[in-house]
């Protein structure tokens, strides 16, 4: 359970509730301790030693970025410092959980600030892992890069207020505001952060270390519950699009939403094989899977006979997929009935981490 910093904060300060005198600002000393403590958090979190417990050090960073704001600037550059550094893959992985840690810590400044530093600076955050290739074999060392590609999609996303995941990039300007294309966008987002997921898959015969094996279950289970947001974001998506295909007016937006339908005919089968992969490897066990409604290219085909503006004002109230759910799970789909689609819904603790 992630420590309310500011909660805290606010009850430490309650007995001076009330008072007109400005709070005093922090001494250069107090605010070159707790760069000193940051500096020590990070070192200590991503160090080589038996203890695993990365989330102990993330409530102390948290809580130290919470008395200076300012301080998020410093702790990601020692992070990004830390990778570039070092040539351990068991600290790089360890520095990389830490990130993903940060990153659902629950303050939403700081969500916004670390990524916004990550995601968009030039090249200063950059992970290069080039040495993993000759780096000790004793390492699954393409778990390792994976995840990194998967973080480097990850810092593009936000925690919104609903507890749902959304990409940070926004449209174009002159195509804001408008919902279709919004819509449209963000399923294509989904769509890479999904295929990100998939990559991040460790080797069954890993000869990892016993605490590099604990450390990358655990980061596994952290891309799983967030990929189960995302493809619950990504069926919402379908849904709305599908419902209100008929009164896409532009071809280019209809265009759009026939190319995301190609996508996933590739693409669900895929997840639907890698959350089962998971599942019959005990990866992520604790967690409730959702089912994934595979779309077929016959599914494609069918909303493509009705494109044509004669052939929806003819077939709008007639048109039936035939499409049955009922089967297993690999046949299910996100068609049900009409294009009116009915979606069986998995809602993840987002803030329970495995012990």
């Amino acid at each position: 359970m992630v420590i309310n910093a500011k909660s805290k904060l606010l009850a430490a300060l309650g007995s001076s509730k009330g008072r007109k005198k400005k709070p005093a600002q922090p001494s250069s000393s107090t605010s070159s301790g707790i760069l000193a403590g940051i500096e020590l958090a990070v070192e200590q979190c991503t160090a080589l030693h038996d203890d695993c417990d990365i989330d102990k050090y993330v409530h102390e960073l948290l809580f130290l970025v919470s008395n200076a704001p300012l301080s998020v600037t410093f702790l990601s550059r020692r992070i990004a410092n830390r990778l570039a550094t070092t040539r351990d893959p068991a600290v790089a992985l360890r520095t990389l959980v830490l990130v993903h840690r940060l990153l659902r810590g629950g303050d939403r400044r700081f969500e916004e600030d670390m990524g916004e530093l990550w995601y968009s600076s030039s090249g200063e955050f950059e992970v290069d892992l080039a040495w993993c290739s000759s780096a000790d074999m004793g390492f699954d060392h393409s778990f390792l890069i994976s995840y990194s590609a998967f973080l480097q999609e990850r810092m593009g996303w936000i925690i919104n207020h609903a507890g749902m995941l959304e990409p940070i990039e926004p449209l174009p300007e002159s195509k804001q505001g408008e919902g279709s294309e919004s819509i449209l966008h963000r399923l294509s987002r989904c769509q890479m952060f999904l295929d990100r997921t998939m990559e991040c898959l460790p080797h069954e015969d890993s000869s990892s270390s016993c605490s590099s094996q604990v450390i990358m279950q655990s980061a596994l289970c952290i891309i799983l519950r967030e990929s189960f947001r995302v493809y619950d974001s990504f069926c919402d998506g379908v849904m709305t699009i599908l419902n209100s295909f008929f009164e896409l007016k532009k071809k280019s937006l209809k265009d759009s939403a026939i190319d995301v339908l190609k996508e996933a005919c590739i693409q669900t089968p895929r997840l639907h094989q890698f959350y089962e992969d998971c599942k019959r490897r005990d990866l992520g066990k604790m967690l409730d899977y959702p089912f994934v409604r595979v779309i077929t290219r016959e599914h494609v085909s069918t909303v493509q006979g009705y494109c044509s503006p004669l052939e929806i004002s003819e077939h709008e109230d007639e048109i039936e997929l035939g499409i049955d759910v009922e089967g297993s799970d690999a046949s299910r789909t996100i068609f049900s009935g009409k294009l009116e689609t009915k979606i069986s819904k998995v809602w993840v603790g987002f803030d329970e981490e495995d012990s």
